[in-house]
C-alpha cells in the first residue's frame, strides 16, 4: 500500500522522527516497509512566478510569450496553456528541474523565440492523464519566487508497505497510525466526522434489501442531492497520485481517498440511473452480464454477488461498478455505498473474471464490518465539502446478522513463558489497550474484546502473545539455546530414496532444477497426447494464478523444455539436466499422484581449449538412466522400440527394468523441436522412481579371486534382431561364468548386405572357484556360438 507521511501524521504525530526511522520501526513490528522515496524529487528548482506581460508569438498563433517575475529575477517563457492573463501567478520550472514525468527542463528556442523555463501543468506532476486537458497549476494568493513543493503538497515521503495476507486492517492510513501510535506510545487521532443533515429523509429515497446475508451480512447507503460534479482539489490529487490512484472527479476521488485513508472501499452511483430507487443485494441470474466501469463485459455465474436495482445489476459487488450506474459530470444526486461483503465470495468472482481492484484486495482479506459507517460518514463529509450539497437525514443500515464481538483470556503468566522473557504486565495492558484490544485485568489475566477490524486474524490466546511480542520488540526478546535432547531425525524411505537419486545424478554431471507443478495446458497440447493418453488430461485448478499456471502436470517433460529454451534465450546452449518431482493423474477415487525422474541433454559436452568435446546424444541418456538403474536397483536395463508422438520416429525406446515398464527415452520430435526453437537435437528420458526403488535390494557381492578370460564375437545380425535379444541368448546360453558382455563395435555397409549390421562383443568369461583353462573357455564359448546360431537368425564371423 502507497501513502504519504505526512497523511500519517494527521493520525499519529511522527513529524519528530525521521521518514527511515518510521519504516523501521513499522518494519520491525511486522508491517513491512518496501519502498520509501522523497515526494518532491526534482522540484527544488521549480518556484512559484507571477506573469508580468503577455504577448503573442510572432510566429505561432496558438503559443504566448509570457514575461514572468520569480522572485528576485524574471524569465521569458513560450506557452501553449490557456487562461495567461497579467497578474496571475503560476508554477514555474527553470533550467535544471526534472519534473515528476521524466521531463528536465532547459532553455530552449522555439520557432526564434527562447523560452527560458517551463509552466508547470498536472501533467508534469503526473496528475492528469494524456489526453486530458493540459491545464497550469495557478496559485493566485502567493508571492513569486517561493519553492513550490509545499505549496503543492509534494514536501513529502512517500512510503510503500507490504501487509501480510492477515492483516487488512493495515490496507489503511488509520490501520498504520495505530500500529505506529502504539510503537511510539503515542495517542491515535481517529478522524473526526461531522456534517449537517439538511436533505429529506433517506426511507423516504431509497430502499435496500439484502437477498443473501451470507454473502452480505451489513449494507449501508447515504443519499446526498444537489451536488456538482468536477475535478478535486490538489491536495485529494496529489496524495491520490501518490497512492497510485488516478483522479477521476471529486465524487469518484472522494471514495478512493476514504478507501485509502480508513482501508474500507465504497461506491457511488449516480441515483438518478437507479430504477425504483432501490438497492438488492443478490446472487447474478443465469446468464445475466453486467457491463463494468472499464468498459469490459462480465458473463456472470450464478454464485457471484450482484448489487441490482428494482430491475438489472448495477454494481459487482465488492470489485468494481457497473457503467450503467456511474457518476458522471450531469449527476446531481448520488447514493454512497459502504457494505461488507463474504471474502471467499469476492475472491471467488474476481479470480474468475480475471479481476483485481484496490475494493477487491481488501474485501478479500476481510473488511470491518463495524467499521463501514466511519467510512460512509467520512465519504459523505468529504463530498459535502468538495461537491457541496446536502446530505438525507439519517442512513440506511440494512444489517440482518449483526457482528458479535470476541472474546479472549490471556494468561500474563502464560505469556512469560511462551516468550521466554518477562514482559510488564503494565506493557503488555497498555500495548493491547493501544491495538484496540480494550483489556481488563482479572487475577492474573486479561480479557480482552477482538476488535472488529481483527476479527479475521485474532481467533486464540497465542495470537493475542504475538501481538505483544511485536510490539514490545522481538529484539528485547533474548536468544537461548534450545534444552533437552534433540528428537532423532526421521527420513521415510521415499525420501532417502529421492535424495540418493539426486545425490547420484548430480555425480554424473547433471544439473538439478525445479519447476512448478502446475504448467499451461498448452504446454500438453504441444505433446499431441492421444485423446485416450491419460496424460492428455489433466487436473484442473480451480482457482488457478493465471492461464499459464491453471493445470497439474501429468509429466515432467514440459518443465524440462521450457527449462531449455529459457536457457537457449540466453546463448546457453550446452546443458545436461535433471527433475525429480510428482505427477498428477485423474483416478477413479480422485487425483493420484505419481513420482517421476526425468533427464533432458542437448548441446556438446566436454568442450575445452584443447578438446573440441562431442555432441550430447542417445547413448549418453541411455547411459545415465542405465548407471541409475544399476545403482538404485542393480537391475537391468532393456529398451523396446515405441511411438511416442512427442519423439522422433526411430529414435524413441520404452525403458524396462526387470520386466517392468520403467519410462521412455528418446530425441525429442523435430516439429517439437522448432515448436521449443531448439537450435540442436534435444535427447530426454523420463522414468518412475516408484517403479526403480520397487524391488530393490542390495547384495554384496566379493571382488574376484580369480583372473578372467576374454573372447571376442563377431556376427552379421539383421536389423529386425535387437541388442536386447542378443544379450538375453547369451546370458541364457552360458550361465554362471559368462561375467560381462560389451558392444565393442557396429558396422554397417560393404561387404555386409543390405538391411543387416555387423556386431561384434566382448565376453568375459570367469570361475568363483578357480582359474579357467584355455581348454574350458573354448568349451565354454563354443556352446555359445552354437546355441546363437541355432536360436537366433545370425551368421557368426569366424
Amino acid at each position: 500500500m502507497l501513502f504519504t507521511l505526512n497523511w500519517l501524521d494527521e493520525f499519529v504525530d511522527c513529524k519528530d522522527l525521521s521518514p527511515e526511522e518510521i519504516a523501521h520501526r513499522l518494519t520491525m513490528a511486522g508491517l513491512e516497509v518496501e519502498g520509501l522515496s522523497y515526494l518532491g524529487e526534482g522540484l527544488h528548482q521549480v518556484v512559484t512566478g507571477r506573469i508580468l506581460a503577455v504577448q503573442d508569438h510572432p510566429q505561432e498563433r496558438r503559443w504566448k510569450v509570457c514575461r514572468i517575475s520569480v522572485g528576485d529575477a524574471e524569465v521569458q517563457v513560450v506557452s501553449g496553456a490557456p487562461y495567461l492573463e497579467e497578474g496571475r501567478t503560476v508554477l514555474v520550472a527553470l533550467p535544471g528541474a526534472r519534473l515528476p514525468n521524466g521531463v528536465v527542463v532547459e532553455t530552449v528556442e522555439l520557432k526564434g523565440v527562447e523560452s527560458q523555463a517551463n509552466l508547470v501543468s498536472e501533467m508534469e506532476l503526473y496528475l492528469a492523464e494524456e489526453g486530458e486537458v493540459e491545464t497550469v497549476i495557478f496559485l493566485d494568493e502567493l508571492e513569486p519566487g517561493q519553492e513550490a513543493a509545499p505549496l503543492i503538497y509534494m514536501d513529502d515521503y512517500l512510503l510503500e508497505t507490504s501487509p501480510t495476507p492477515n492483516r487488512p486492517d493495515c490496507l489503511g492510513v488509520l490501520g498504520v497510525a495505530r500500529e505506529l501510535a502504539v510503537l511510539l506510545d503515542r495517542p491515535l487521532k481517529e478522524p473526526h466526522v461531522s456534517f449537517p443533515e439538511e436533505g429529506p429523509p433517506v426511507g423516504e429515497m431509497v430502499e435496500v434489501e439484502i437477498k443473501d446475508p451470507d454473502l452480505c451480512p451489513r449494507y449501508c447507503a447515504r443519499y446526498v442531492e444537489g451536488i456538482k460534479v468536477g475535478p478535486s482539489p490538489l491536495s485529494v490529487k496529489v496524495r491520490l497520485r501518490a497512492a497510485g490512484i488516478r483522479a477521476i472527479s471529486n465524487v469518484v476521488d472522494v471514495t478512493n481517498y476514504v478507501l485509502v485513508e480508513l482501508g474500507h472501499p465504497l461506491h457511488a452511483f449516480d441515483y438518478d440511473d437507479l430504477r425504483g430507487h432501490k438497492i438488492v443485494v443478490r446472487r447474478a441470474r443465469e446468464g445475466e452480464v453486467l457491463v463494468t466501469l472499464d468498459g469490459n463485459v462480465r458473463d456472470l455465474e450464478p454464485d457471484m454477488l450482484l448489487i441490482a436495482d428494482a430491475e438489472r445489476g448495477v454494481a459487482l459487488a465488492g470489485i468494481m461498478g457497473g457503467a450503467n450506474s456511474e457518476v458522471r459530470r450531469r449527476s446531481e444526486r448520488i447514493l454512497i455505498e459502504s457494505a461488507f461483503f463474504a471474502p471467499t465470495s469476492i475472491r471467488r468472482t474476481a479470480k474468475r473474471l480475471g479481476i483485481s481492484t484496490e475494493a477487491s484486495k481488501r474485501f478479500e482479506r476481510g473488511a470491518d464490518m463495524e467499521g463501514l459507517v466511519l467510512a460512509l460518514d467520512r465519504t459523505t463529509q468529504l463530498i459535502l465539502e468538495v461537491a457541496g450539497g446536502k446530505a438525507a437525514r439519517g442512513m440506511v443500515d440494512a444489517y440482518p446478522r449483526p457482528y458479535q464481538p470476541k472474546r479472549l483470556i490471556l494468561s500474563l503468566d502464560g505469556l512469560d513463558n511462551f516468550l521466554g522473557v518477562s514482559v510488564p504486565h503494565q506493557e503488555a495492558e497498555r500495548i493491547l489497550d493501544g491495538l484496540g484490544f480494550a483489556p481488563r485485568k482479572k487475577m492474573g489475566q486479561l480479557e480482552v474484546t477482538v476488535p472488529s477490524y481483527r476479527a479475521f486474524d485474532v481467533t486464540r490466546e497465542i495470537d493475542l502473545v504475538e501481538e505483544v511480542a511485536r510490539i514490545y520488540g522481538y529484539h528485547n526478546i533474548p536468544s537461548t539455546m534450545p534444552a533437552g535432547p534433540l528428537p532423532k531425525e526421521r527420513v521415510d524411505s521415499q525420501r532417502s530414496f529421492v535424495m540418493e537419486t539426486q545425490s547420484l545424478l548430480s555425480g554424473l554431471g547433471l544439473v538439478e532444477v525445479i519447476n512448478y507443478s502446475f504448467i499451461d495446458p498448452t504446454s500438453l497440447e504441444a505433446l499431441s497426447f492421444g485423446a485416450q493418453d491419460p496424460r492428455a488430461n489433466p487436473v484442473t485448478i480451480i482457482n488457478p494464478l493465471s492461464e499459464e499456471m491453471s493445470v497439474m502436470r501429468t509429466t515432467l517433460l514440459p518443465g524440462l523444455l521450457a527449462t531449455a529454451q529459457a536457457n537457449e534465450k540466453v546463448q546457453v546452449k550446452d546443458m545436461a539436466f535433471f527433475e525429480v518431482g510428482r505427477v498428477f493423474f485423474r483416478g477413479d477415487n480422485g487425483v493420484q499422484e505419481g513420482l517421476h525422474g526425468a533427464v533432458l541433454a542437448m548441446g556438446r559436452r566436454g568442450a575445452s581449449w584443447d578438446d573440441k568435446g562431442r555432441d550430447y546424444d542417445f547413448f549418453y541418456v541411455k547411459g545415465v538412466v542405465e548407471e541409475l538403474a544399476r545403482r538404485m536397483r542393480g537391475g537391468s536395463l532393456i529398451l523396446e522400440p515405441c511411438d511416442e508422438p512427442f519423439l522422433h520416429p526411430g529414435r524413441a525406446a520404452r525403458l524396462f527394468l526387470d520386466g517392468e515398464g520403467l519410462g521412455y527415452i528418446g530425441e525429442v520430435h523435430p516439429r517439437l523441436a522448432r515448436h521449443y526453437r531448439f537450435s540442436s537435437r534435444c535427447y530426454v528420458a523420463e522414468f518412475s522412481l516408484e517403479t526403480l526403488a520397487g524391488g530393490r535390494e542390495v547384495v554384496f557381492e566379493s571382488l574376484p579371486r580369480f583372473p578372467g578370460t576374454t573372447r571376442d564375437l563377431s556376427m552379421v545380425a539383421p536389423y529386425a534382431l535387437t541388442h536386447a535379444e542378443i544379450l538375453a541368448a547369451m546370458e541364457e546360453l552360458a550361465p554362471g561364468l559368462l561375467r560381462e558382455i560389451r558392444l565393442i563395435d557396429l558396422y554397417t555397409g560393404p561387404p555386409i548386405g543390405e538391411g543387416k549390421r555387423s556386431l561384434t562383443y566382448s565376453l568375459l568369461y570367469r570361475a568363483d572357484d578357480r582359474t579357467l583353462t584355455d581348454e574350458e573357455v573354448e568349451e565354454i564359448h563354443g556352446k555359445l556360438v552354437e546355441g546363437l546360431e541355432r536360436r537366433l537368425p545370425i551368421k557368426v564371423r569366424r
